[in-house]
């Protein structure tokens, strides 16, 4: 579960501008670069991320903070963890319980939870008591604390689970789709991506209504796709849009989500991650260890032990 949650937060983090500065992986430290690779920031720090709302998330030996652009400490690291600010808000933890600090450093959130992902349309998922439920950020109230995981809200709606299947419900706690599926993923342009029994489709978001589509494996909508699995293919995968039409063939050995119009895929298991546009064109070539979906127009990538950023045309930010 833990894993799940640690996923989702790092989601959240990479809300930078073409403006902002990006961090620079210099082997055991990280500095921050302009777009294009000049060092701006020398590595000092042992782990930074991407600017979100004009501060950075660092880390100075085990304590996170937050820097400003010239490397000023806006909020001093002195957290056991955080995440980056969304919506004038960051997660942190301190002496083992999570809140939110706005970006003078004052607590908005008290640190009563065990746990707290960034807010989004409003709502923020955390968990006390060891149930999840959804933390208002205008009503400072927090709703729910039944479910055994929720979800950030996306198009107004946040998954949870419960019973081990997944439903949605609104921002004020009322549910909207009983949990009946098996999986289930955000909605994203009016569609989510879940499986009802051994049934893989779409829900559309105007009525509700779950359409079943002829696909194993089918992922997250997202940018308008869904990566898919097909029994024809031996187990490949490709994407199909909303109505099932394949717009991607299924030539892939994995493949993630589409954001910002490219997504992760591994061509074969001998090979490596790259990255596709929706026309199945190659944008970055395939030789990385691991490769996450692009935000701000950076995508983190991993290779032989090294974690680091890259940029839409494959420029890596790293010594």
């Amino acid at each position: 579960m833990k894993s799940i949650f640690l996923t989702l937060m790092m989601a959240f983090n990479a809300g930078v501008g073409a403006q902002d500065l990006i961090p620079y992986n210099a082997g055991k430290k990280w500095g921050y670069a302009a777009p294009g690779g000049k060092l701006v920031l020398s590595p000092r720090y042992d782990y930074a991320e991407p600017f979100s709302e004009g501060l950075a998330l660092v880390r100075l030996g085990a304590n996170y903070g937050f820097i400003d652009k010239k490397g000023g400490k806006k909020i001093p690291p002195k957290y056991q963890s955080a995440g980056s600010f969304s919506e004038g808000c960051a997660p942190v933890k301190l002496r083992g319980s999570w809140g939110c600090v706005d970006k003078a450093g004052k607590t908005t959130v008290p640190f009563e939870y065990e746990e707290l992902l960034p807010f989004r349309e409003g709502a923020a998922p955390a968990r006390k008591s060891g149930r999840w439920g959804l933390l208002l950020r205008d009503a400072r109230e927090f709703r729910g604390g039944i479910y055994e995981e929720i979800y950030p809200a996306s198009e107004g709606l946040a998954r949870v689970k419960v019973n081990g299947k997944y439903g949605y419900i609104d921002l004020s706690g009322r549910e909207v789709l009983p949990p009946v599926y098996a999986e289930a993923f955000p909605f994203s342009g009016g569609f989510a991506s879940a499986r009802l029994g051994d049934k893989y489709g779409f829900i559309d978001r105007a009525t509700l209504a779950f359409k079943e589509k002829p696909y194993i494996g089918l992922g997250p909508y997202s940018g308008g796709l869904a990566h898919a699995q097909s029994l024809e293919a031996e187990g490949l995968c490709g994407y199909v849009d909303a109505e099932g039409n394949v717009a991607v063939p299924f030539n892939y050995a994995m493949c993630a989500s589409f954001d910002e119009g490219l997504a992760p895929v591994l061509k074969d298991f001998k090979g490596g991650w790259g990255y596709i546009d929706k026309d199945g064109k190659v944008a970055v070539y395939f030789k990385y260890d691991q490769a996450a979906g692009f935000r701000g127009g950076l995508a983190r990538v991993a290779l032989k032990g090294r974690t680091f950023y890259i940029d839409a045309k494959g420029f890596e930010y790293r010594k």
